[in-house]
């Protein structure tokens, strides 16, 4: 029987495999961002099984909004840029750019070995008419806003496009390398849809798609470049549950997976057999306040609120401490990062919040309803904690368990009541807060804070094209968050890797995406 066929009898081994599997020494991830080796013995070839317990809904690169379909599309897709492991942005279909000296016009030269899992060629008619889509309202795609800053694309010759601005956007690099960023070939969608099929220029391409079964993609043999692509066959496999994905890591019949739930890492972090490396995401837990409605339409309750907060305990709770407590970006942002220990009301305060409170009227106290999703494991404990914490205040809070579905409904409708939140995979500033905290039309809101300081910072910074200029700007509007509480940044979970020792060169990326399978290499 073949390793994915044993995968349906894990869960009944759970238990077995767990009480006799060994544990020692600590390991890590063995890592290469250029796709070169680290260890000898190293070939090209072979085939690696990636176990994940969530499936996407669909493929489309453009229409296609949730995170599990962006972890994949990096092995199938490319845009005309990425962000690095070090939050750089680097080439990728495009070989050089040029920026004009007021900032409103980028020229791309194109590589011009580029070919489409199709066999065509990719030329600069394919680059506009793929990120035309974003600038077409009737297309729908969720990536538009990214682009707002574009007013038009123009073909120069095959190699080289233009785009051009109607003002200066910093994020533009970033977002053509982003969580839509893709290239298709010119008139794709004239004959369908991609939800079911791929056709980009990645070093994979797929083979077949079992939904909620698994995926099988092979090296693409016309891949432009000799330093991704170096297995010859991956198949994502979807597992039952997280103790069945634990099982088949121990058990040998999956090479890497990532793990979501922290306490399954303290039971393999020293195994070892095993490759396992706990890193920064770019990643975050969030109280949304609903701002519209009362009390917390006023600033003193939310920051009352936050001031009655133990983060350090939730993030225990919810994660078994296998991250970072956060004031108001994750830390794999880096220097984009106002420290915590720098910002306003990070620090607990109980009397402090019963001050604010009394001020605000509501010495007395109220009740808080707060959303969480029943799918979502870290959410009951860390809600547990807050209404301990609140309690201590004066709040009585109000846990409501809804579904995935109910939350995603909501929220969009700008109906979602307070809530836990968890997002993230954006690899700059402005595709991190642009979209949720600048006020409608330009930005999405879906917190409904509606505030005008916040939003003229966000489109300062959107236009500055000095970084250091750019940073400050950032920073003050973190210090704003900190004393406005349009939300609460509470934690970030770590990303956490694992696999078989046998494979080597794979780093994850911050973003939680799956580049590092593009890396990846089997050791024989």
């Amino acid at each position: 029987m073949s390793r994915i066929k044993n995968l349906t009898f894990l869960s009944v081994l759970v238990l077995v495999i767990m009480m006799f599997s060994g544990c020692s020494s600590n390991s890590k991830v063995n890592t290469a961002k250029d796709g070169t080796s680290n260890a000898t013995g190293n070939t090209q070839g072979g085939e690696l099984i990636f176990g994940t317990v969530t499936e996407t809904p669909s493929l489309d690169p453009f229409l296609e909004a949730a995170d599990e379909r962006s972890r994949r599309s990096v092995l199938m897709y490319e845009g005309l840029t990425w962000v690095d492991n070090d939050m750089k942005v680097q080439p990728r279909l495009a070989s050089e750019w040029q920026i004009s000296e007021d900032g409103k016009t980028y020229t791309f030269k194109l590589r011009d070995d580029v070919f489409f899992h199709n066999g065509q060629k990719m030329t600069a008619d394919d680059v506009k008419y793929s990120y035309d889509l974003f600038l077409d309202k009737s297309f729908g795609t969720g990536g538009a806003g990214d682009f707002t800053a574009v007013e038009s694309i123009e073909v120069v010759d095959p190699t080289t496009v233009k785009f051009n601005l109607k003002s200066p956007y910093a994020s533009l690099l970033a977002a053509l390398g982003g969580r839509y960023g893709a290239v298709v070939p010119k008139g794709t969608y004239d004959k369908g849809n991609l939800k079911n099929e791929v056709v980009g220029t990645g070093p994979y391409s797929l083979v077949k798609w079992t939904q909620n079964n698994s995926m099988v993609l092979k090296k693409f043999d016309k891949y432009w470049s000799d330093e991704r692509g170096f297995l010859d066959k991956i198949t994502i496999q979807i597992v039952p549950d997280e103790n069945s994905l634990l099982a088949g890591i121990r058990s040998g019949q999956i090479d890497a997976a990532l793990l979501t739930d922290t306490k399954f890492y303290t039971m393999v972090k020293d195994n070892p057999k095993l490759n396992v490396a706990s890193n920064p995401a770019l990643r975050w837990t969030t109280l949304d306040f609903s701002n519209d409605t009362k009390p917390f339409n006023d600033p003193k309750v939310r920051r009352a609120i936050l001031l009655g907060l133990d983060k350090e305990e939730i993030m225990t709770a919810a994660t078994d401490g296998v991250g970072s407590v956060i004031g108001t970006m994750p830390p794999a942002f880096k220097d984009w990062v106002v420290p915590i220990s720098d910002l306003e009301n990070q620090k607990r305060d109980v009397e402090g919040a019963k001050k604010l409170l009394e001020e605000a009227g509501y010495g007395s106290g109220f009740k808080m309803p707060l959303r969480i999703i029943s799918s979502f494991a870290w959410m009951r404990p860390a809600a547990e904690v807050i209404a301990s914490n609140l309690k201590d205040v004066g709040v009585t809070v109000e846990i409501e368990t809804v579904d995935l579905g109910v939350w995603i409904k909501d929220w969009s409708s700008y109906k979602s009541p307070n809530t836990f939140n968890e997002w993230g995979g954006f690899t700059d500033p402005d595709l991190l807060y642009y979209r949720h905290f600048r006020a409608q039309p330009e930005g999405g809101d879906w917190r409904r804070w509606k505030n005008e300081e916040g939003s003229k910072l966000l489109d300062q910074a959107r236009k500055e094209t000095n970084e250091d200029t750019r940073r400050g700007i950032y920073n003050e509007f973190q210090h704003l968050m900190a004393k406005e509480v349009p939300s609460i940044p509470l934690f970030s979970p770590d990303s956490i890797a694992v696999t078989q020792k046998s494979v080597v060169d794979y780093e994850q990326h911050p973003s939680g995406w799956w580049y590092g399978l593009t890396y990846a290499k089997i050791q024989k």
